[in-house]
């Protein structure tokens, strides 16, 4: 995925997450919600099994576990590197890692800020007049903060690979969806958010990190 395309893919995610509050939200996760596949076991399992293999799970403090796989790869990194300047991997993982935390961190960061409740909160029967600033931490999707910022710099990195290194994040954004713990809007947002932090990184690291040539 070239520069380009983080910054085409950020600034088409930005553009239809506003679509999307604007008129389709709601209606979206009415829709999943009242379907047969709401809360699909594929990803209400598929969800916990990538929870814990990538370590999100594994610390009683989700703050934590949230940034344990990124920060265990830039500390490795950093540590490969300090033996081996040269070292390609290590420039990979620093800035795999780095980029991932830094998503994470602006993800959680806007959260704060915009409080929006989460949809299973408002089918049972919230105020949807008053979704935003009501203390809620739907907006932007934490999950896809971790799995798209850990995903996208590897795609930005590794091009040739790109189709199946979509897939995970691919899925945790339909099963976000699925299970009513997000908006449509709020996983476009996260998207967006790791497309800009990775062109930004990619960018200032342009002559310190190069993508694979395919």
């Amino acid at each position: 995925m070239s520069k380009r395309a983080l910054a085409l893919t950020a600034l088409v995610c930005v553009a239809l997450a506003l679509v999307s509050i604007l008129g389709f939200d709601r209606r979206i996760a009415e829709a999943v919600h009242a379907s047969v596949v709401a809360s699909s076991a594929v990803f209400v399992e598929g969800t916990h099994a990538l929870d814990v293999v990538s370590g999100r799970s594994l610390l009683h403090s989700r703050a934590l576990s949230g940034v344990l796989l990124g920060g265990v790869l830039f500390a490795l990194g950093v540590l490969i590197w300090l033996f081996n300047r040269g070292s390609y991997l290590a420039r990979a993982l620093i800035f795999t890692g780095g980029v991932q935390l830094a998503t994470i961190a602006a993800a959680f960061g806007l959260k704060d800020v915009f409080g929006r409740q989460r949809p299973y909160e408002l089918l049972g029967g919230g105020d949807w007049q008053h979704m935003w600033f009501a203390g809620g931490n739907s907006f932007p999707s934490g999950h896809n903060a971790f799995f798209w910022g850990l995903f996208l710099p590897l795609i930005y990195l590794f091009p040739r690979w790109r189709v199946p290194l979509l897939l995970i994040p691919l899925f945790i954004a339909l099963a976000r969806i699925d299970m009513s713990f997000h908006f449509l809007s709020d996983v476009l947002a996260s998207i967006a958010l790791a497309a800009l932090v990775t062109l930004i990184a990619a960018s200032l690291l342009n002559r310190w990190i190069k993508p694979v040539p395919r």
